[in-house]
């Protein structure tokens, strides 16, 4: 008889969450209940021979899909509503919670007809959004480049370090913010944490918060610089609310 596993007792697979990167998010969001659309299915660059027909909005494929153990899902980037994969018909099929995460620049997925349509598509659901604002694909740094990226390469005419990088964000940086928001989300939604709430109730645009503390350390009545940043810390920051009918 083999022993328990080292990590038994330590995930609870009845209550879990999804955290997806570009076409991570793409799943994340068809997992979620987002079906794609059929202008999607029958693109001629897209999965071929219809195959993509598995996950079409309100199919009977997609609907058995959804699985009632996934909680919440965080979507960084998610790929796909730039080139039509979903409309507002299909995202209606969103059901739980889900956090977006965006760089206001994004080329890749897009961010006004990308990430953040597909924020305000997804009507039946509490979604937030968090946008790094001038960032681009890489916004949030889903993972730090590895040293042997750092080089140009000739075929490609660039430095390959680029897959992870951001021209502007600082990847420590844009790990640390994602790490703060994520934890804060996934307990909120997963672990049922109300202290977590104030990590998430937050004026829209970090730089509009305001640092006003006594002397005992309490914060002042106008105090509402965003919780967890210390003082000067929150800038370059959005994070938007929408809720279920919204």
């Amino acid at each position: 008889m083999t022993s328990p596993s080292f990590l038994n007792g330590l995930a609870d697979a009845s209550n879990t969450g999804l955290v997806g990167y570009s076409m991570g998010g793409y799943g994340a969001v068809i997992t979620m209940g987002g079906g794609v659309t059929q202008k999607s299915i029958e693109l001629t660059w897209g999965a071929p021979h219809g195959t993509l027909g598995v996950h079409k909005g309100g199919s009977d494929s997609h609907n058995s899909l959804g699985d009632p153990r996934i909680k919440t899902a965080v979507a960084f980037a998610p790929w796909g509503m730039n080139t039509g994969f979903w409309d507002a018909e299909t995202l209606k099929g969103i059901k739980a919670p889900m956090m977006f995460v965006a760089g206001s620049v994004d080329d890749v997925s897009g961010y006004e007809n990308g990430t953040r349509a597909i924020w305000k598509a997804a009507v039946n659901a509490n979604r937030s959004l968090l946008t790094l604002e001038n960032a681009n694909h890489n916004a949030a740094a889903p993972m730090p480049a590895p040293a042997e990226s750092n080089k140009y390469d000739e075929e490609l005419k660039f430095n390959l370090s680029e897959h992870y990088s951001d021209a502007v964000w600082d990847n420590a940086r844009m790990n640390n913010i994602a790490q703060h928001f994520v934890t804060a989300w996934l307990g909120k939604y997963l672990k049922a944490d109300v202290k977590m709430e104030t990590y998430l109730d937050l004026v829209p645009k970090s730089n509009d918060g305001v640092w006003a503390k006594n002397e005992d350390g309490t914060n002042k009545p106008e105090h509402n610089h965003w919780t967890g940043f210390p003082n000067r810390t929150a800038k370059g920051l959005r994070y938007e609310v929408l809720k279920a009918g919204d």
